[in-house]
């Protein structure tokens, strides 16, 4: 791994300056500027809560796992990755008055929840499928990043690909395109196979 790269892998484990926060659930990634903009963190004090956390919190990865620069308190402050709308059932009787309807039973209330990703970046949470020129050579297993401009420089594919139990690093130049499920690389499967087992020798 390059010297200034940060090891953003999915599911591993995130701590604080006091302490274990959660895991890392999901990276969100900007496909324009190809920065790794924020980690999605699963909090272990809370089941099932998610935080958007920053990647300029991000100080180090090491011995697998991921450390940030603030506290665990402050890590709870952080903007909750799942949003709930709260729609009335006036909401509802307003909609139908505007548009001359009437409904046929009274309505109840609405909560509808959805992902914080910020607008016109993608969400890697894992297992997407890669794709070189010519076919699928694996699933996403993270990112690496650089320490200072969170700019992604390798792919990380770790399991399940093409090459067994090799861990291929993929230079963000090949990477054509990210978009939900899918990263698509400007590189044939020959040319993938052919990258070096970053544990080799």
């Amino acid at each position: 791994m390059p010297e200034q790269a940060i090891d953003l892998a999915l599911s591993a484990p995130v701590h604080a300056t006091d302490g274990l926060v959660g895991s890392v659930e999901r990276i969100i990634v900007n496909p324009e500027t190809g920065k790794a903009t924020h980690v999605v963190v699963r909090e272990d004090a809370i089941p099932n809560t998610l935080r958007l956390v920053a990647e300029k919190y991000i100080a180090n990865t090491r011995d697998g796992a991921l450390h940030l620069s603030i506290s665990r308190k402050k890590a709870s402050e952080c903007r909750e990755y799942i949003q709930t709308d709260y729609y009335s059932p006036m909401f509802f009787l307003e909609l139908a008055k505007n548009e001359h309807m009437k409904l046929p039973l009274s309505p109840a209330s609405w909560s509808v929840e959805h992902p914080a990703t910020p607008e016109g970046s993608v969400a890697l949470v894992g297992h997407e499928t890669v794709l070189a020129s010519d076919g699928k050579v694996g699933r996403v297993d993270g990112v690496l990043a650089d320490r200072h401009s969170g700019r992604i420089t390798h792919l990380l594919l770790r399991q399940g690909h093409l090459w067994g139990a090799r861990e291929v690093q993929i230079p963000a130049g090949l990477v054509s395109g990210y978009k939900d499920g899918e990263v698509t690389l400007a590189a044939t499967k020959a040319e993938i196979g052919a990258l070096p087992d970053v544990h080799a020798g």
